[in-house]
C-alpha cells in the first residue's frame, strides 16, 4: 500500500468552509461556432491575481456520447481553491471519425494556454485528467506531445505548444489492436463496437489507423508522467491495458504510477484510496509537493 502523507479527516477539515471552483465562461476553440468544440471555464470564487494550475477533463462515453457538463470528480478534487478547471467537449463518431477527437483536444488544449495570462492559469502546470474514451484521449495528449500530425491545425493559438505538465488516466484504451484478445464483454474490433465507430471501419482492417489511436503505440521517454487507475474486474476496458501501458512507460523510465483497484470494475468499486492517490497527484505536480505515491493496489 502507498504512504499517503495526510488523512481523510484532515483534508476533509481544511476544504469545510470552501467554495469550489465556478464557471466564468463557455468558450469556442475552434472558432467555428460547433459546441462540440467548446469548453467550460471554472475559477475559485476568491482567487485575486494568483496563477493557478489547470486540471484539464476529458470526458468519456465510448467516443459516441457525454458531455462537459458533469465535471463532478473534478471540481471536487480543486475544492481547496488551489486549482483552475477546464473541461471540454470534443466531436464524437456520429459526427467525425479519427483523429479528429485528438485534433480538438489538442486546440483546447492550445487556447487554454492562448489565454492563461488573461484568466491567470499558469500554462506550464496543465494537468489532464480523463476516464474510459476520456482516459484514452489523455493518454495520447501526454504520449504525442508537439506531434506534427496529430497535433492538428485547428483554432488560433497553433503557436501554442500542446505540452503537458502530468497525465491521469482513469481505465482509457491503451492499445486497440490488441484489445479484443484480453477479456472483455463486449467485441471491440467489430464495425458497430465503440473502436470500429471511432476508426470508421474494423480494428482489423485498419490497424494502422489503430495503433494511430493507441497511446500504447506512441510511448517514448520524454512522455508526460503518469497516473493510470485502473480496476482489476474491468469488463469494457481490461486490466491489460492499464497494465502493459504502465510496464511500456517504466521501461522507457517515463514516470509512471499504476493504482490496482483489486475488484474495481469500469469505474465502479473505486473509494477514498483512489481518491487521495489523486489528490497527491495533483498537489505534487501542481503545487510542488512530495506524494509519495507509487505502484500500489487497493481493495
Amino acid at each position: 500500500m502507498f504512504r499517503i502523507f495526510f488523512s481523510y479527516a484532515a483534508l476533509f477539515s481544511s476544504l469545510l468552509g470552501q467554495v469550489g471552483p465556478r464557471k466564468v465562461g463557455t468558450f469556442d476553440y475552434v472558432g467555428d461556432g460547433n459546441p462540440r468544440q467548446a469548453l467550460d471555464l471554472y475559477l475559485p470564487e476568491k482567487n485575486g491575481e494568483k496563477i493557478l494550475p489547470v486540471i484539464f477533463w476529458i470526458h468519456g462515453g465510448a467516443w459516441l456520447k457525454g458531455s462537459k457538463e458533469k465535471p463532478g470528480q473534478v471540481l471536487r478534487a480543486a475544492r481547496s481553491g488551489e486549482f483552475a478547471v477546464v473541461s471540454i467537449n470534443y466531436r464524437l463518431t456520429p459526427e467525425a471519425i479519427w483523429p479528429a477527437q485528438i485534433h480538438d483536444c489538442k486546440a483546447a488544449l492550445r487556447w487554454v494556454k492562448g489565454n492563461a495570462k488573461k484568466y491567470h492559469l499558469d500554462a506550464g502546470r496543465i494537468i489532464i485528467w480523463g476516464a474510459s474514451a476520456g482516459g484514452q484521449l489523455v493518454a495520447m495528449l501526454g504520449t504525442t506531445q508537439d506531434d506534427k500530425v496529430l497535433d492538428g491545425k485547428l483554432g488560433g493559438h497553433l503557436d501554442q505548444s500542446s505540452k503537458v505538465k502530468a497525465v491521469i488516466n482513469f481505465f482509457g484504451p491503451a492499445d486497440l489492436v490488441v484489445m479484443n484478445s484480453q477479456g472483455s464483454t463486449m467485441d471491440h474490433n467489430g464495425p458497430q463496437s465503440p473502436e470500429g465507430k471511432l476508426l470508421g471501419g474494423t480494428v482489423l482492417e485498419l490497424e494502422e489507423a489503430a495503433k494511430s489511436a493507441s497511446p500504447f503505440h506512441h510511448v517514448t521517454k520524454d512522455d508526460a508522467p503518469f497516473l493510470t487507475v485502473h480496476g482489476t474486474h474491468d469488463p469494457l476496458v481490461p486490466y491489460a491495458q492499464g497494465l502493459a501501458f504502465d510496464r511500456k512507460l517504466d521501461e522507457l523510465k517515463v514516470p509512471s504510477i499504476l493504482l490496482t483497484v483489486d475488484g474495481g470494475g469500469h469505474g465502479r468499486g473505486f473509494g477514498e484510496p483512489v481518491n487521495q492517490a489523486v489528490h497527491a497527484f495533483l498537489e505534487e505536480h501542481g503545487l510542488g509537493k512530495v506524494s509519495g505515491l507509487k505502484d500500489s493496489t487497493v481493495k
